[in-house]
């Protein structure tokens, strides 16, 4: 509880950088001294500050390396460290053997962080490729979804998009929601998810069906076949989050959700006409049918056509 209060209370942007980035006033030198204070909350906060200062911070970088193979240090502050080296950046290369020994931690924090961290640091982190292929059967879900998006984004590893697609089928735990955020984030080159996104739309847990609909949104007019497919299936759950999708793809997704006006659920027909209300103008040819919705036998969706049509209008 100590430590989520201080990353509440600790949500506070480094300040422009000048001669030296600051973050709360301080400079990353002085938060990288602060690494080695006796007060264990002052280390996990100068490795939280570190890390918010993001590339300024690569004056640090040694002394992270330090506190992150520590193996005395607190869990907390080894995790923070890897997770500092990885806002850091590609100016954070020299720490590449010391993230990819850490790879082999016991502790979940630090595996997952330093797998991160050698995502965030890209092409040069090559040398931890055959550990990161290791943590793919790693025993908590975030460490395998870490490791697969550093695998992406070193080298397009052809592991990486099977990985997370398979956690998407994982019907247990926590591991399908997190391969959805993963694919969201990886949304340009994740094209190839789109089956097991689509997929993901039917999962029972309400969090891994939202989140795999914003990655469809994402990934863009490509899914949208597919995500037809799902709409005219007629399951009220997908196809609300389906639509859902739509709504994040844009105008090019118009005719579909125009479509979906037409389900037989009246949730994906408000669900639609509110999609269409968000593109404002840009949905203009949705006009007629959203006169019809405002007919509907359904009051929500009625009141939500009428109000999609205002905006519609730009009204």
């Amino acid at each position: 509880m100590l430590f989520a209060a201080m990353v509440i209370s600790g949500i506070v942007m480094a300040e422009p950088a000048g001669a030296e980035a600051l973050y709360r006033g301080k400079p990353a030198r002085q938060w990288a001294a602060d690494l080695t204070a006796p007060d264990l909350r002052a280390r996990w906060l100068a490795a939280y500050a570190l890390g918010q200062i993001g590339p300024g911070g690569s004056v640090a970088v040694p002394t992270l390396e330090k506190v992150l193979e520590d193996r005395a240090e607190h869990e907390y502050v080894r995790g923070s460290a890897a997770w500092a080296l990885g806002r850091i950046g590609a100016k954070a290369a020299s720490a590449v053997p010391a993230l990819s020994r850490s790879l082999a931690s016991a502790l979940v924090s630090v595996r997952r962080n330093a797998a991160a961290a050698l995502g965030s640091i890209g092409s040069t982190a090559r040398p931890a490729v055959p550990g990161l292929l290791k943590l793919l059967e790693d025993e908590d879900a975030s460490v395998r979804t870490s490791a697969a998006v550093a695998l992406w984004r070193i080298e397009r590893n052809p592991r990486a998009l099977p990985a997370l697609e398979s956690m998407l089928r994982d019907r247990e735990g926590s591991g399908a929601c997190r391969a959805a955020e993963a694919l969201r984030e990886l949304a340009a080159d994740a094209a190839p998810a789109i089956p097991a996104l689509v997929a993901a739309l039917k999962d029972p847990d309400d969090d891994t069906r939202r989140t795999a609909a914003h990655a469809l949104g994402q990934v863009g007019p490509a899914s949208i076949p597919a995500i037809r497919a799902v709409l005219a299936a007629g399951d009220e759950n997908a196809s609300r989050e389906a639509v859902e999708a739509l709504g994040r793809i844009g105008p090019p997704a118009v005719r579909a959700l125009i479509e979906a006006l037409a389900d037989n659920h009246a949730a994906v027909r408000r669900a639609a006409a509110r999609a269409l209300g968000r593109l404002g103008p840009a949905a203009k040819q949705a006009e007629p049918a959203l006169l019809r919705a405002v007919s509907d036998p359904k009051p929500e969706v009625r009141d939500t056509a009428a109000q999609a049509l205002r905006q519609v209008r730009g009204l």
